[in-house]
């Protein structure tokens, strides 16, 4: 078994690997998500993020698979959290057939619905500093799939 591990610190981030993952199936085990403890909103009149019940995850080597179905976000991974807990540790045993997986590929982090009310953007903010109160700092992702190298190539 083979574990895939990366770490989200932007809300649209290029992810790089030091190689790539053939298609095989892949199950996501584990998603942490770190915010910044202070629950205090900054200086008047911005008020703290409302993640709205967690976080949704986009990952282009899901697009275009159609391994998850939903009505409110395909191809994507909810990740629920409570809006003033510091460290989530949400388990999964989740299996799907992933796409090749580039050395590098693109991830994109949303509010949970993705809604984008007038007064916050759908994305929110990421402050690996911990600074900014409510901020995501990361969010760690883990998979198992088989094998790093594909074996059945001649």
């Amino acid at each position: 078994m083979a574990v895939l591990h990366f770490r989200i610190i932007e809300a649209n981030q290029v992810i790089k690997l030091d190689r790539g993952i053939h298609s095989q199936n892949m199950t996501l085990k584990k998603v942490v998500v770190v915010k910044n403890k202070d629950q205090t909103a900054p200086a008047a009149p911005a008020v703290l993020y409302n993640y709205k019940g967690g976080v949704t995850i986009s990952m282009d080597f899901l697009k275009g698979g159609l391994q998850m179905a939903s009505n409110i976000n395909a191809d994507e991974i909810s990740v629920p959290f409570a809006q003033d807990v510091e460290v989530s540790h949400v388990n999964y045993d989740l299996n799907f057939d992933a796409e090749d997986i580039d050395q590098n590929f693109q991830v994109s982090v949303f509010n949970y619905d993705k809604s984008a009310p007038t007064t916050q953007p759908s994305q929110p903010t990421f402050d690996t500093n911990g600074l900014t109160g409510n901020a995501l700092m990361y969010i760690d992702l883990y998979f198992d799939y088989a094998s790093l190298f594909d074996y059945n190539q001649y």
